[in-house]
């Protein structure tokens, strides 16, 4: 199935702006991929998304408070990669995702779950049960799942909606990009070979970025076409 794309899809001049900080991202992730540029360039795509969400979809709060707490998540983490407060404000984006995707369907549901996560987070907080970073990470991983879920239902529903296709395409890269993150974690705790350490944080921006580009994508305010 080929589908014909909405007239006001991708709108210029922001092709040309992702496609140029995608490059500029895989060419200094190869040669320099330490180097300051490299994260500025980065975390700077990130806000770039977020501002293209001002400006196409000025109506979708919550999907610019998404792209806006992930600008922060990536901060913190451009810092500190292994930052507990970077993976908490990433499944609070990941939180807010549901609810601006299935809010309507399963709120009750949703509320629970994160009722839940923060009153585990919590009681790990007072008691320090196990590392927090491990519980954290446990919860964001059922939140993308459940994201990566809801968008492909949302897709199966009507495959000629753009911005659903968008989402499962920005939701399941974002999901390849975490697989790299994870990978990189255990082999920075010698947990898995050291080798894997550089390839994986590579190809975590290399899914990532084009990820956020697609979810940038995915409001339910489009105009379907």
């Amino acid at each position: 199935m080929i589908m014909k794309l909405p007239k006001h899809a991708f709108p210029a001049p922001w092709p040309a702006i992702w496609a140029w900080i995608f490059l500029s991202i895989v060419i200094l992730g190869i040669a320099t991929p330490d180097s300051f540029t490299l994260t500025f360039i980065k975390i700077g795509g990130i806000f770039l998304c977020f501002i293209y969400t001002l400006r196409v979809f000025p109506k979708d709060r919550l999907l610019q408070l998404t792209l806006l707490l992930t600008f922060c998540a990536d901060i913190i983490l451009a810092i500190n990669n292994t930052a507990e407060a970077g993976i908490l404000v990433f499944l609070i984006a990941q939180i807010i995702h549901t609810i601006r995707l299935e809010s309507k369907n399963y709120l009750t549901q949703i509320i629970s779950f994160t009722g839940f996560t923060a009153i585990s987070i919590i009681i790990n907080l007072i008691w320090q049960i196990t590392p927090m970073i491990y519980l954290i990470v446990g919860f964001y991983i059922v939140a993308i799942i459940t994201n990566v879920y809801i968008s492909w239902r949302w897709w199966r529903q009507n495959p000629k909606n753009f911005p659903a296709l968008c989402a499962l395409l920005g939701f399941s890269l974002f999901l390849c990009c975490d697989t790299c993150t994870g990978i990189s974690y255990l082999a920075l705790k010698n947990m898995f070979p050291t080798f894997l350490y550089a390839p994986a944080n590579f190809f975590a921006w290399f899914f990532y970025y084009p990820s956020q580009i697609l979810v940038s994508n995915s409001s339910k305010y489009a105009r379907i076409d």
